[in-house]
Protein backbone atom coordinates (compact mmCIF):
# COMPACT_ATOMS: atom_id res chain seq x y z
CA UNK A 1 0.00 0.00 0.00
CA UNK A 2 2.82 2.39 0.95
CA UNK A 3 4.63 1.59 -2.28
CA UNK A 4 1.47 2.33 -4.27
CA UNK A 5 1.06 5.71 -2.57
CA UNK A 6 4.71 6.52 -3.20
CA UNK A 7 4.26 5.69 -6.87
CA UNK A 8 1.14 7.84 -6.99
CA UNK A 9 3.02 10.76 -5.44
CA UNK A 10 5.78 10.39 -8.01
CA UNK A 11 3.23 10.38 -10.81
CA UNK A 12 1.62 13.51 -9.41
CA UNK A 13 4.95 15.34 -9.54
CA UNK A 14 5.53 13.99 -13.05
CA UNK A 15 2.12 15.22 -14.22
CA UNK A 16 2.82 18.73 -12.93
CA UNK A 17 6.22 18.73 -14.60
CA UNK A 18 4.68 17.63 -17.90
CA UNK A 19 2.38 20.64 -17.71
CA UNK A 20 5.45 22.82 -17.16
CA UNK A 21 7.04 21.46 -20.34
CA UNK A 22 3.85 21.66 -22.37
CA UNK A 23 3.20 25.28 -21.39
CA UNK A 24 6.75 26.23 -22.31
CA UNK A 25 6.52 24.63 -25.75
CA UNK A 26 2.98 25.95 -26.32
CA UNK A 27 4.25 29.50 -25.96
CA UNK A 28 6.93 28.88 -28.59
CA UNK A 29 4.44 27.15 -30.90
CA UNK A 30 1.98 30.04 -30.67
CA UNK A 31 4.70 32.64 -31.27
CA UNK A 32 5.95 30.90 -34.42
CA UNK A 33 2.60 29.58 -35.74
CA UNK A 34 3.59 25.94 -35.27
CA UNK A 35 1.51 22.93 -34.30
CA UNK A 36 2.47 21.34 -30.97
CA UNK A 37 1.79 17.62 -30.86
CA UNK A 38 1.74 15.67 -27.61
CA UNK A 39 -0.07 12.64 -26.24
CA UNK A 40 -3.74 13.22 -27.06
CA UNK A 41 -6.24 11.97 -29.67
CA UNK A 42 -5.49 13.40 -33.12
CA UNK A 43 -7.21 12.65 -36.42
CA UNK A 44 -3.94 12.93 -38.35
CA UNK A 45 -2.73 9.70 -36.75
CA UNK A 46 -5.29 7.56 -38.59
CA UNK A 47 -2.96 6.92 -41.54
CA UNK A 48 0.07 6.17 -39.37
CA UNK A 49 -1.06 2.68 -38.51
CA UNK A 50 -1.53 1.46 -34.98
CA UNK A 51 -4.65 1.49 -32.86
CA UNK A 52 -3.80 4.21 -30.33
CA UNK A 53 -4.58 7.60 -31.89
CA UNK A 54 -3.24 9.41 -28.83
CA UNK A 55 0.41 8.39 -29.18
CA UNK A 56 2.92 10.73 -30.85
CA UNK A 57 4.51 8.17 -33.18
CA UNK A 58 6.99 8.91 -35.97
CA UNK A 59 8.67 6.43 -38.29
CA UNK A 60 12.36 6.38 -39.19
CA UNK A 61 13.88 5.58 -42.57
CA UNK A 62 14.08 1.87 -41.70
CA UNK A 63 10.37 1.63 -40.96
CA UNK A 64 10.81 1.53 -37.18
CA UNK A 65 8.22 3.43 -35.14
CA UNK A 66 9.22 5.66 -32.22
CA UNK A 67 6.88 7.02 -29.56
CA UNK A 68 7.83 10.60 -28.70
CA UNK A 69 6.73 13.21 -26.15
CA UNK A 70 6.52 16.48 -28.09
CA UNK A 71 6.89 17.44 -31.74
CA UNK A 72 6.65 20.96 -33.14
CA UNK A 73 5.38 20.88 -36.73
CA UNK A 74 5.33 23.49 -39.47
CA UNK A 75 2.03 23.29 -41.32
CA UNK A 76 0.57 20.67 -39.00
CA UNK A 77 -3.12 20.59 -38.03
CA UNK A 78 -5.42 18.21 -36.16
CA UNK A 79 -6.13 16.50 -39.50
CA UNK A 80 -2.71 16.72 -41.19
CA UNK A 81 0.84 15.91 -40.16
CA UNK A 82 3.23 18.78 -40.71
CA UNK A 83 6.98 19.06 -41.19
CA UNK A 84 8.82 18.23 -37.95
CA UNK A 85 10.96 21.18 -36.87
CA UNK A 86 11.61 20.11 -33.26
CA UNK A 87 11.59 16.93 -31.19
CA UNK A 88 11.53 17.44 -27.42
CA UNK A 89 11.52 14.68 -24.81
CA UNK A 90 10.82 15.13 -21.10
CA UNK A 91 11.45 13.02 -18.02
CA UNK A 92 11.20 13.21 -14.22
CA UNK A 93 13.41 11.02 -12.04
CA UNK A 94 13.58 10.91 -8.23
CA UNK A 95 16.88 9.00 -8.10
CA UNK A 96 20.00 9.06 -10.26
CA UNK A 97 20.29 5.28 -10.58
CA UNK A 98 18.23 5.21 -13.76
CA UNK A 99 19.29 8.58 -15.20
CA UNK A 100 21.88 7.18 -17.63
CA UNK A 101 19.39 4.64 -18.96
CA UNK A 102 16.82 7.38 -19.45
CA UNK A 103 19.32 9.52 -21.37
CA UNK A 104 20.05 6.55 -23.64
CA UNK A 105 16.34 5.92 -24.07
CA UNK A 106 15.75 9.53 -25.14
CA UNK A 107 18.61 9.38 -27.63
CA UNK A 108 17.37 6.06 -29.05
CA UNK A 109 13.87 7.45 -29.57
CA UNK A 110 14.79 10.79 -31.12
CA UNK A 111 18.02 10.34 -33.09
CA UNK A 112 16.74 7.85 -35.72
CA UNK A 113 13.75 10.07 -36.50
CA UNK A 114 15.84 13.25 -36.52
CA UNK A 115 18.26 11.62 -38.97
CA UNK A 116 15.36 10.54 -41.16
CA UNK A 117 14.26 14.17 -41.41
CA UNK A 118 17.82 15.54 -41.45
CA UNK A 119 17.07 17.67 -44.49
CA UNK A 120 15.00 19.91 -42.18
CA UNK A 121 17.70 19.82 -39.46
CA UNK A 122 15.10 19.52 -36.67
CA UNK A 123 15.88 20.72 -33.17
CA UNK A 124 16.47 17.95 -30.62
CA UNK A 125 15.85 18.82 -27.00
CA UNK A 126 15.31 17.28 -23.57
CA UNK A 127 13.64 18.91 -20.57
CA UNK A 128 14.50 16.91 -17.45
CA UNK A 129 13.53 17.20 -13.80
CA UNK A 130 14.84 15.60 -10.65
CA UNK A 131 18.04 13.65 -10.10
CA UNK A 132 20.18 13.29 -13.22
CA UNK A 133 23.94 12.77 -13.14
CA UNK A 134 26.26 15.24 -14.88
CA UNK A 135 27.40 12.41 -17.13
CA UNK A 136 23.86 11.62 -18.27
CA UNK A 137 23.21 15.29 -19.10
CA UNK A 138 26.55 15.58 -20.92
CA UNK A 139 25.79 12.42 -22.85
CA UNK A 140 22.71 14.05 -24.35
CA UNK A 141 24.49 17.34 -25.05
CA UNK A 142 27.32 15.47 -26.80
CA UNK A 143 24.72 13.94 -29.13
CA UNK A 144 23.42 17.35 -30.19
CA UNK A 145 20.55 17.75 -27.71
CA UNK A 146 19.75 21.05 -26.04
CA UNK A 147 19.11 20.19 -22.39
CA UNK A 148 17.10 22.04 -19.76
CA UNK A 149 17.46 20.49 -16.31
CA UNK A 150 15.27 21.34 -13.31
CA UNK A 151 17.04 19.87 -10.23
CA UNK A 152 15.21 17.96 -7.51
CA UNK A 153 15.84 20.79 -5.06
CA UNK A 154 13.89 23.16 -7.28
CA UNK A 155 10.94 20.77 -7.35
CA UNK A 156 10.96 20.77 -3.53
CA UNK A 157 11.23 24.56 -3.40
CA UNK A 158 8.28 24.99 -5.77
CA UNK A 159 6.03 22.70 -3.71
CA UNK A 160 7.19 24.42 -0.52
CA UNK A 161 5.62 27.68 -1.75
CA UNK A 162 2.30 25.84 -1.43
CA UNK A 163 3.11 24.58 2.05
CA UNK A 164 3.80 21.02 0.87
CA UNK A 165 6.88 18.99 1.72
CA UNK A 166 7.42 17.11 -1.55
CA UNK A 167 10.52 15.23 -0.40
CA UNK A 168 10.64 11.45 -0.18
CA UNK A 169 13.15 8.92 1.08
CA UNK A 170 13.64 5.33 0.03
CA UNK A 171 14.60 2.26 2.03
CA UNK A 172 14.72 1.81 5.80
CA UNK A 173 13.59 4.93 7.59
CA UNK A 174 12.08 6.18 4.34
CA UNK A 175 8.82 8.01 3.73
CA UNK A 176 5.89 6.12 5.22
CA UNK A 177 2.47 5.36 3.82
CA UNK A 178 0.98 7.91 6.19
CA UNK A 179 3.39 10.64 5.02
CA UNK A 180 2.71 9.98 1.35
CA UNK A 181 -1.00 10.13 2.08
CA UNK A 182 -0.59 13.50 3.78
CA UNK A 183 1.29 14.90 0.80
CA UNK A 184 -1.36 13.72 -1.63
CA UNK A 185 -4.23 15.06 0.45
CA UNK A 186 -2.48 18.42 0.83
CA UNK A 187 -2.14 18.68 -2.94
CA UNK A 188 -5.73 17.63 -3.60
CA UNK A 189 -6.96 20.22 -1.09
CA UNK A 190 -5.46 23.07 -3.12
CA UNK A 191 -7.72 25.30 -5.17
CA UNK A 192 -7.02 24.59 -8.84
CA UNK A 193 -5.69 25.76 -11.19
CA UNK A 194 -4.37 28.42 -8.79
CA UNK A 195 -2.13 26.00 -6.91
CA UNK A 196 -0.61 24.50 -10.04
CA UNK A 197 -0.04 27.91 -11.61
CA UNK A 198 1.80 29.14 -8.51
CA UNK A 199 4.04 26.08 -8.56
CA UNK A 200 4.82 26.44 -12.26
CA UNK A 201 5.54 30.15 -11.83
CA UNK A 202 8.01 29.35 -9.05
CA UNK A 203 9.84 26.84 -11.25
CA UNK A 204 10.14 29.42 -14.01
CA UNK A 205 11.42 32.05 -11.58
CA UNK A 206 14.04 29.68 -10.19
CA UNK A 207 15.41 28.84 -13.63
CA UNK A 208 14.62 31.87 -15.77
CA UNK A 209 18.12 32.14 -17.36
CA UNK A 210 18.32 28.41 -18.19
CA UNK A 211 14.79 28.43 -19.62
CA UNK A 212 15.58 31.51 -21.72
CA UNK A 213 18.73 29.82 -23.06
CA UNK A 214 16.81 26.66 -24.01
CA UNK A 215 14.09 28.67 -25.76
CA UNK A 216 16.72 30.75 -27.55
CA UNK A 217 18.30 27.58 -28.95
CA UNK A 218 14.90 26.26 -29.98
CA UNK A 219 13.88 29.51 -31.68
CA UNK A 220 17.23 29.80 -33.46
CA UNK A 221 16.56 26.40 -35.00
CA UNK A 222 12.97 27.31 -35.89
CA UNK A 223 14.10 30.58 -37.50
CA UNK A 224 16.73 28.81 -39.58
CA UNK A 225 16.38 29.99 -43.17
CA UNK A 226 18.09 29.45 -46.50
CA UNK A 227 20.47 32.27 -47.43
CA UNK A 228 21.68 30.84 -50.75
CA UNK A 229 21.26 27.87 -53.07
CA UNK A 230 24.10 26.69 -55.30
CA UNK A 231 23.09 24.55 -58.26
CA UNK A 232 25.73 22.61 -60.15
CA UNK A 233 25.34 20.31 -63.12
CA UNK A 234 27.97 17.61 -62.73
CA UNK A 235 30.51 18.07 -65.54
CA UNK A 236 28.62 21.26 -66.37
CA UNK A 237 27.89 24.79 -65.19
CA UNK A 238 26.86 26.11 -61.80
CA UNK A 239 24.71 29.00 -60.62
CA UNK A 240 24.03 30.54 -57.20
CA UNK A 241 20.48 31.62 -56.37
CA UNK A 242 19.49 33.87 -53.45
CA UNK A 243 16.61 31.71 -52.25
CA UNK A 244 14.51 28.57 -52.77
CA UNK A 245 11.85 30.02 -55.15
CA UNK A 246 14.44 31.42 -57.57
CA UNK A 247 16.32 28.09 -57.57
CA UNK A 248 13.10 26.22 -58.38
CA UNK A 249 12.29 28.69 -61.16
CA UNK A 250 15.77 28.23 -62.60
CA UNK A 251 15.40 24.45 -62.74
CA UNK A 252 11.82 24.51 -63.96
CA UNK A 253 12.19 27.14 -66.66
CA UNK A 254 12.50 25.52 -70.10
CA UNK A 255 14.84 28.12 -71.52
CA UNK A 256 17.21 27.77 -68.60
CA UNK A 257 16.92 23.99 -68.74
CA UNK A 258 18.57 24.02 -72.16
CA UNK A 259 21.62 25.59 -70.59
CA UNK A 260 22.05 22.83 -68.03
CA UNK A 261 20.72 19.85 -69.99
CA UNK A 262 23.39 17.58 -71.46
CA UNK A 263 21.28 16.46 -74.44
CA UNK A 264 20.55 13.04 -72.94
CA UNK A 265 18.08 12.78 -70.04
CA UNK A 266 19.97 9.93 -68.39
CA UNK A 267 23.08 12.13 -68.09
CA UNK A 268 21.32 14.90 -66.22
CA UNK A 269 22.75 15.10 -62.68
CA UNK A 270 22.29 18.00 -60.30
CA UNK A 271 24.21 18.92 -57.17
CA UNK A 272 22.32 21.16 -54.73
CA UNK A 273 24.00 22.98 -51.87
CA UNK A 274 21.88 24.91 -49.37
CA UNK A 275 23.41 27.40 -46.94
CA UNK A 276 21.54 28.64 -43.88
CA UNK A 277 21.75 31.70 -41.66
CA UNK A 278 22.86 29.45 -38.79
CA UNK A 279 26.01 28.45 -40.69
CA UNK A 280 24.61 25.00 -41.48
CA UNK A 281 24.98 23.49 -44.95
CA UNK A 282 23.16 20.65 -46.72
CA UNK A 283 24.42 19.04 -49.93
CA UNK A 284 22.60 16.54 -52.12
CA UNK A 285 22.95 15.06 -55.61
CA UNK A 286 19.99 14.12 -57.84
CA UNK A 287 19.85 12.20 -61.15
CA UNK A 288 17.20 14.45 -62.70
CA UNK A 289 15.69 17.88 -62.50
CA UNK A 290 12.38 16.67 -61.08
CA UNK A 291 13.94 15.18 -57.96
CA UNK A 292 16.04 18.29 -57.42
CA UNK A 293 12.94 20.48 -57.62
CA UNK A 294 11.08 18.20 -55.21
CA UNK A 295 13.96 18.44 -52.75
CA UNK A 296 13.99 22.24 -52.92
CA UNK A 297 10.22 22.47 -52.53
CA UNK A 298 10.46 20.59 -49.24
CA UNK A 299 12.25 23.61 -47.79
CA UNK A 300 9.59 26.13 -48.76
CA UNK A 301 7.57 27.55 -45.89
CA UNK A 302 4.13 25.89 -45.50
Amino acid sequence: MAEALGHRWGQLIGDVFELFVRNLLSEVATKHSLYLDFKKPRKARVNQGGKDLSKVTWQDSYGNKHDLDYVLEAGGTEEKLGTPVAFVESAWRRYTKHSKNKAQEIEAAVRPVALTFARYQPFCGAVLAGEFTKNSLQQLRSKGFAVLHIPYGSILAAFATLGIDASSRDGRGGTTEKEFGQKIRAWEALKQPTGTNRLLAKLRDLHAPAIADFVEQLEASINRRVTSVRLTVLRGTSVTCPDIPSAIRYLADNSEAKRVHENEEDREHFEVQLRFNTGAKIEAIFPNRGEAIGFLKSFEKP
